[in-house]
């Protein structure tokens, strides 16, 4: 079959994913105003009673450390800053796709979910460690940037056997690598059109299709601080699946990041302690 072909098939899947909640797109679009209204901000967002109970049983997790329980979004919001918003709404919305084990990277959905939330909880504290204050998209970017998973899942379940005989035999072969061979395609492709077609800003797309391409991720600052935020996760073990630790690192990625070796650790432990505490609230 034509490479051509199979992408062709792949994105028909990605056509009949459910679009990410205009809700949340409303919503993330006032967020952009540093002068936020709060009570217009809750009016949009409390119409979606889906989002609006994720987003209150997330935000009384002890890994966002709120002084009391709250029981309403202007509570929530009124003790959050914007970048925890923005945070903990699109980590709301995550949920939707992630009712089922994406077998063919031996992921169950709560291996995806805590991967996804530890790589954003990394992205925060590498974001705070490289002085950024208010990292627009950051969140989205490294919360999303596995969502391409999802549609492979879909054909790499019949060929997982096929990428693990690719990788057996070409040992030099980065796991992105072998999905191409095998399927004509890689995750991170799939999962930056998807995000593309839900028309995310293009510095959200471009650093999720970059986050295991050793040259693209050194291209913004963006794509830097997630690619790396995944890799710390990996090597962290959460959410671990078939394809964990067969990528690749370009030197010059801490620098891209604008973080030091000094800085992992901390970020590491820091983000360790936050995951568990929303493993705990979420999978008691």
């Amino acid at each position: 079959m034509r490479p051509d072909t199979v992408l062709d098939q792949i994105f028909e899947k990605v056509d009949r994913i459910p679009n990410f909640p205009e809700t949340a797109q409303r919503a993330l679009r006032l967020l952009q105003d540093e002068e936020v209204d709060f009570r217009e901000l809750e009016k949009v967002v409390r119409h979606d009673a889906a989002i609006t109970a994720n987003f209150l049983k997330l935000v009384n997790s002890a890994a966002f450390g709120l002084p009391r329980k709250v029981n309403t979004l202007l509570q929530a919001f009124s003790l959050l800053g914007i970048n925890q918003i923005k945070f903990v709404l699109i980590a709301s919305c995550l949920g939707q796709y992630l009712k089922e084990p994406i077998k063919g990277y031996n992921l169950s959905p709560q291996d995806i979910w805590m991967h996804s939330m530890a790589c954003g909880l990394m992205a925060e504290t590498l974001a705070h460690r490289a002085g950024l204050h208010r990292p627009e998209n950051l969140y989205t970017a490294a919360l999303l940037h596995d969502i391409g998973k999802i549609v492979l899942g879909l054909y790499v379940e019949g060929e997982l056997e096929k990428l693990e005989e690719t990788l057996e035999k070409n040992p030099e072969l980065t796991f992105m690598q072998a999905e191409w061979l095998v399927l004509g395609a890689d995750h991170a492709i799939v999962g930056a059109e998807l995000l593309r077609r839900w028309e995310f800003p293009r510095e959200v797309y471009f650093a999720v299709r970059a986050h295991h391409d050793e040259s693209l991720m050194l291209q913004t600052h963006l794509a830097a601080l997630t690619a790396l935020a995944n890799a710390l996760v990996n090597l962290m073990g959460i959410g671990a699946g078939v394809d964990t630790f067969a990528y690749h690192l370009p030197e010059g990625l801490l620098e891209a990041a604008k973080v030091t070796e000094k800085d992992l650790y901390p970020a590491i432990v820091e983000t360790f302690e936050k995951a568990e505490a929303l493993k705990a609230t979420l999978f008691a």
